[in-house]
């Protein structure tokens, strides 16, 4: 079990290891909040998803992309106050499921959790492949991701988060980050 203290220390040492992407995010916030969806997604695609995103950036159909923001938005708007401490992600399933889904099929999973997260801080997790791997998590469908966060939220349920700059939500990913990173590191030597 994680302990309060190592949490701490985890999230504390984030800004050490993260790279650029982690000092644009005020502009993708900036996006959302201005109601620039589209612009956000694409920026939060090209950022987190780069080396997929030139090869389909050709391919990407603006209606297709459109139509999805269009259809998901409802649904972000309808879960504005959940919060990943309180959540009843088993009530929460449908709706997750149809907003990872869509966003999956377009941008992947990976860049689907960033956008979530980006549209809801106190709500999603985000996730990758070594951040699955680090909890034995090996498919990417809805249903592995909610019980993702159901994992997060019984594995950190302990943990006390007073930070009012950072939601837990991704203070629980910058944890993740850095703990995958140190694993990488350790394996290298």
């Amino acid at each position: 079990m994680v302990t309060q203290q190592e949490f701490e220390e985890k999230v504390s040492k984030f800004k050490e290891l993260e790279d650029i992407r982690g000092n644009i995010e005020k502009g993708f916030l900036k996006l959302i909040e201005e109601k620039m969806d589209f612009e956000a997604y694409i920026f939060i695609y090209s950022t987190w998803n780069y080396a997929h995103f030139r090869f389909i950036l050709t391919k990407l159909k603006y209606e297709e992309f459109e139509k999805t923001i269009k259809e998901v938005n409802p649904i972000f708007e309808k879960l504005k106050e959940e919060r990943f401490e309180t959540a009843d992600f088993d009530r929460l399933k449908e709706d997750i499921s149809f907003i990872y889904d869509r966003l999956k099929k377009l941008v992947g999973q990976t860049c689907a959790t960033k956008i979530m997260y980006f549209k809801n801080q106190n709500l999603f997790v985000m996730w990758d492949t070594k951040i699955r791997e680090l909890y034995k998590i090996k498919k990417t469908n809805a249903e592995d991701y909610i019980n993702f966060l159901k994992l997060m939220q019984k594995e950190f349920s302990h943990i006390k988060w007073y930070n009012q700059k950072t939601s837990f939500a991704r203070a629980i990913d910058m944890y993740n980050f850095v703990v995958t990173q140190e694993k990488i590191r350790a394996k290298k030597k």
